[in-house]
């Protein structure tokens, strides 16, 4: 299980200009907004950033071995499949190898040039971006957004719209979104911070954190930590083997937490009307205006009248309920 020292991904923070350097070649479109943006390259990252204007700035980077090459279109369509789509609002590009479903040679391998992206574009632009071996970034957009990398990190930041992100191996990070959120990582952490909209996560092997989220949440991880901080709204937690930690500002509808082996540790308001299904090896969870059974083990019963429900369950490990 990695740690929950999240990933840090490079700040990538597109200038309207790069040093050539950093970049084989650039290629411009003038599009309306809104305006969609589809990308696919077999082995590369995906970098986007907000635009001032009506144009898709888009700066292809090739390399070899690691080494940007200083090649242009025509040169690069000799390395890879390269095919680019372009209307009055949308642009499509996809990048292949050409050696792709013919068998590799260690040789092949090694010459291969992997195409990245960073690209420039309206605000208002809807994205589907796909790596199949890369990360993926996305910042400050208007629009639905969806992100898919077999393996890579994904970070998404200041986005104004519904996200669907996934990763087989990898961290997601997202930040200041106000939309649904569905995303998944197979193997990686996930970090959830400023969402204003209703959330599903899962890993199947890592920690999931969260930090002033509003809506209905589901986080679920088969080995691993789950925390929150500061959360509004109703919550969904699962986890094979870990603890779960955190408190609510506002609990509403339901709170469900279930880990198989760890600890339980959740604060929420005062005097609201709950109804309470306690079960752990000991249990901290203070009483008043309580009508129900309880004991050392186990807590089945209406507080305040009853009211939202509050499912708190470990198989080997304590929990505590705390009120503020």
């Amino acid at each position: 299980m990695k740690t929950i020292a999240f990933f840090l991904l490079t700040s990538f923070v597109v200038q309207s200009s790069f040093a050539q350097e950093d970049y084989s070649f650039k290629e411009e479109y003038k599009v309306t907004s809104p305006s969609e943006l589809i990308v696919s390259s077999f082995d590369g990252n995906i970098d986007i950033a907000p635009s001032n204007n009506n144009e898709i700035q888009v700066f292809y980077i090739a390399r070899r071995n690691g080494k940007v090459l200083r090649i242009n279109r025509e040169e690069l369509e000799k390395e890879v499949i390269l095919e680019v789509i372009s209307s009055n609002n949308s642009l499509k590009i996809s990048v292949k190898s050409r050696w792709e479903n013919q068998g590799w040679s260690l040789k092949q391998s090694m010459d291969q040039v992997h195409v990245s992206f960073r690209i420039l574009t309206p605000k208002q632009t809807a994205c589907d971006l796909h790596s199949s071996d890369g990360n993926v970034a996305l910042e400050g957009l208007t629009g639905d957004q969806k992100l898919k990398t077999s393996d890579g990190n994904i970070q998404i930041t200041g986005i104004n719209g519904n996200v669907r992100g996934n990763t087989s191996d990898g961290n997601i990070r997202i930040k200041e979104i106000k939309g649904t959120l569905e995303i998944g990582t197979s193997d990686g952490n996930i970090q959830l911070e400023k969402i204003i909209g209703n959330v599903v996560s899962s890993t199947s092997d890592g920690n999931i954190e969260l930090t002033e989220v509003k809506g209905d949440v589901s986080a679920r991880t088969s080995d691993g930590d789950i925390y929150f901080t500061d959360l509004s709204g109703s919550f969904k937690g699962k986890t094979s083997d870990g603890n779960i930690r955190g408190n609510f500002i506002e609990l509403k509808k339901e709170l469900s937490l279930n880990t198989g082996d760890g600890n339980i540790s959740v604060k929420i308001p005062g005097k609201l009307g709950l109804d309470l299904d306690i079960r752990g090896e000991s249990l901290s969870v203070p009483l008043s205006n309580f009508s129900g059974k309880s004991d050392k083990k186990v807590i089945q019963g209406q507080a305040n009248g009853g009211g939202i429900p509050v499912n708190l369950h470990t198989s080997d490990g304590s929990i505590s309920l705390g009120y503020f």
